[in-house]
């Protein structure tokens, strides 16, 4: 009983208790609806011009890191607190969209020739078994017995 009145005074927890409203409440529901405008925004261009917009991806990309970080704090994964008390989050760029780019993959793909072989049935598997294989079989039946 001792521990739970000592961890319920405990002020670490309270303060956490502030940064995870901070987080939970404000700051993240925030990202998220920043982050709406980004994929709405990012559509229209690639509507538009046909391919995405750099700048757009990258700033979805990090917010969207940075929402993951909000939350791992919010579930007892971490106790780093994400951004604006941490580096804003630093990503790899990812490969841009092209509405042209589906396209130039199926250009772009390797195309496998298949020879093309005379009716000749000998090369096809049968599953009728001949006359030879069931005499065979008779023999070795025998045998056993």
């Amino acid at each position: 009983m001792t521990d739970s009145k000592t961890n319920v005074k405990k002020q670490s927890t309270w303060i956490r208790l502030a940064y995870m409203v901070l987080f939970g409440v404000f700051l993240i529901p925030l990202g998220r609806f920043v982050l709406g405008f980004i994929v709405i925004g990012q559509f229209l261009v690639v509507l538009v011009k046909g391919r995405d917009n750099d700048n757009l991806r990258n700033l979805g990309q990090a917010l969207g890191e940075w929402i993951y970080r909000g939350i791992l704090f919010l579930t007892f994964n971490t106790e780093v607190k994400p951004f604006p008390f941490e580096e804003w989050p630093v990503m790899e760029p990812s490969p841009g969209y092209s509405a042209d780019s589906e396209a130039d993959q199926a250009e772009d793909a390797d195309i496998v020739e298949t020879e093309v072989v005379a009716d000749d049935d000998s090369n096809i598997p049968t599953f009728v078994a001949s006359e030879e294989a069931e005499q065979s079989d008779g023999d070795e039946s025998g045998k056993d017995k």
